[in-house]
């Protein structure tokens, strides 16, 4: 008589990959739930290395479980950004161990404190990069893009097809796009100086070996209401606290 096989034990691993919108909160995968069940923590921990991290869980009226207050500052201090993967394990009480991968898959590694920019000194040079940018509006020698790698804005200048009657649209960097995990169609909302939240679409195009993506229908409708003419110059920042793998929210600012 064959013995019956022993049950698996259930697992207590998940991983998340990071998309626009993770610096807030992250969601617990739905399916991971029936693992939580009797658990009405509203405190948890999220253990890396030595180190222990209070974040509170968040349980909406849909039974979404999310990590909520204490995940941003998890966030900030391991540098994540978007592309990066957390692989993490359940150890109970809503307590979980993670493990840390950057968008190659390895293990990531983080700066010594010894190589990060001092705040006081951070904060000057980042007043001297926008006092910069409007020193070359005047100047008139803006450059029609800009786009520092791994940004989560990017400053373009008014072109006349940008604002032209006929098929109007808005170029994206790549870097912008690489940065941000946005490789499909999708729709966004751009909010502009006028607070009118126009939807646009923003179109993924493949030009031989190089991604390059444009806002097209909707930009139209967003460049009229925020009165925008060629010559200006305006940035474009990923709002994260209204982001999600479903929809972007960006905010604009004409210089």
């Amino acid at each position: 008589m064959q013995s019956s096989s022993p049950e698996l034990p259930i697992s207590r691993r998940f991983f998340k990959v990071m998309v626009p919108g993770f610096h807030s909160k992250l969601t617990i995968p739905p399916a991971f739930f029936p693992k939580l069940k009797g658990d009405k923590s509203e405190k948890g921990t999220i253990i890396k290395g030595k180190d222990t991290w209070n974040v509170e869980i968040n349980r909406s009226k849909k039974g979404i479980i999310s990590f909520d207050k204490g995940w941003e500052e998890f966030v900030q201090n391991h540098d994540l950004r978007v592309g990066d993967f957390a692989v993490f394990e359940h150890l109970g009480n809503m307590s979980f161990s993670v493990t840390l991968l950057d968008s190659t898959g390895c293990d990531k590694k983080l700066l010594e404190k010894s190589e990060h920019v001092p705040s006081q000194e951070k904060k000057k040079k980042v007043k001297s990069a926008q006092s910069g940018i409007e020193k070359r509006k005047v100047e008139g020698d803006q450059p029609h893009y800009q786009c520092m790698k791994g940004s989560s804005e990017f400053t373009a200048r008014i072109k006349e097809y940008n604002v032209r009657k006929r098929s109007p649209y808005m170029h994206i960097p790549t870097e912008f796009c690489q940065s941000n995990a946005l490789f499909q169609n999708t729709t966004m909302t751009l909010t502009g100086p006028s607070g009118k939240s126009c939807p646009v679409s923003l179109r993924i195009c493949n030009g031989g070996k190089t991604l390059y993506a444009c806002i097209t229908r909707g930009w139209h409708d967003f460049f009229s209401s925020n009165k925008l003419k060629v010559g200006d110059v305006c940035i474009f920042q990923l709002d994260r606290s209204k982001s999600d793998s479903n929809s972007i929210a960006i905010n604009v600012r004409v210089l």
